[in-house]
This record gives C-alpha cells, sequence and structure tokens, in this order.
C-alpha cells in the first residue's frame, strides 16, 4: 500500500489529478472495507459510510505527523459514523433487539444486549439463516418455529404432527449442525 493517505494533509485534494485521486480513494476504500462491513454485514451501508467517512477526511483532516497517525485516524472516524449509522438505523426502525442464546436444555433465553452486543448478535443472526438455507427442510422448519416462532417442544410437536422427544432430537441435532457451520466458518475447523 502507497502512503496516498498522507495527500489527504493540506492539500487541496481537488487540485489532484484525477487518476491520483481516485488512486487515494481506492486505498481509503481498501482500508476501511473490512472494519466497517463486519460492524454493519450491509455492503451497501459499508460502502455509503466510507463515502461519508471520505468527505469526513477532506473535510477535517488534522495535521499528523505520520501515515500511521493518519490511519488511526481514519479509523476512528469511521467506526464512530459507523456506530452513529447503526443507531439512526435502528431508532427508525424503533427496533429493539433481544439477543437470543440457547442454553444446554435448548431453552431460548434473552438479554438485553450491549450494543456491540447487538452488532456480533445481527451478524451471528444473518449467518445461521444463510445456514439455515443449507439444511434439510424439516430440520430447518423445526430451527424457524423454535428460533423465530418461539414456540415451546410441544407446540413445535404439534404444529409438525410429532412426538415431543422426537422434536427435542432432531432441534439438538439441528442445532450442533449449526453450531459446527458456524465453528467452520468462524476458523475452528477441530470442532
Amino acid at each position: 500500500m502507497r502512503n496516498n493517505l498522507l495527500l489527504l494533509i493540506g492539500s487541496s485534494f481537488e487540485a489532484l489529478n484525477g487518476s491520483l485521486q481516485e488512486e487515494i480513494y481506492r486505498e481509503f476504500y481498501r482500508f476501511l472495507y473490512r472494519p466497517v462491513y463486519s460492524m454493519t454485514n450491509d455492503h451497501s451501508a459499508t460502502e455509503d459510510i466510507i463515502q461519508e467517512s471520505f468527505m469526513i477526511a477532506l473535510r477535517k483532516c488534522p495535521t499528523v505527523e505520520n501515515e500511521e497517525h493518519m490511519k488511526a485516524w481514519i479509523k476512528v472516524v469511521a467506526r464512530n459514523y459507523t456506530i452513529n449509522h447503526i443507531r439512526k438505523r435502528r431508532k427508525s426502525r424503533n427496533d429493539i433487539s433481544l439477543e437470543l442464546n440457547w442454553d444446554k436444555g435448548g431453552q431460548a433465553s434473552y438479554a438485553m444486549p450491549s450494543f456491540e452486543q447487538e452488532v456480533v448478535a445481527k451478524s451471528l443472526e444473518e449467518q445461521i439463516s444463510r445456514h439455515l438455507l443449507d439444511m434439510k427442510p424439516e430440520q430447518r422448519t423445526l430451527i424457524e418455529l423454535k428460533w423465530k416462532k418461539g414456540l415451546s417442544y410441544k407446540e413445535i410437536a404439534d404444529e409438525v404432527q410429532d412426538s415431543e422427544v422426537a422434536v427435542k432430537y432432531k432441534l439438538h441435532r439441528a442445532r450442533n449442525y449449526l453450531r459446527r457451520m458456524l465453528n467452520w466458518e468462524g476458523g475452528n475447523r477441530d470442532e
């Protein structure tokens, strides 16, 4: 990576030639994409946030001593803008999300999350939803009835016309499948 980000300091970005402007923006984009995307899990929102962060950097760029200080400042700008974006989106939806945890007995428990926990929970929910598509339809149905609708084992058994014991067993297997897939995706390939 070149030191193009330092060109944001004390120079008029508009005065630079177009190819250099584009190169600076591409470097800025590559530098921020992963950390911002990890908070939003939304490509479109990530691109918007990077664009806005770039505009803020152009308007308010401080004088810094070196590239590392510049990168640290850019990360703070992008992180703060991302947090504000997520808060506004959550507030506009008037959505107070609850984090869903399964205990060892298979019961769902809810806890009011911190902001960071909510971002992690949203990411986990999206990963689970992706893996649900790969499951057998019967397993997917059971998980959705338990997770999304919050039905009890008895209610699920009535819904799918199966015994409560069979539902517990099948849900246990389906959750183990999801755990394995999430561990695989998260890099814990030994589990």
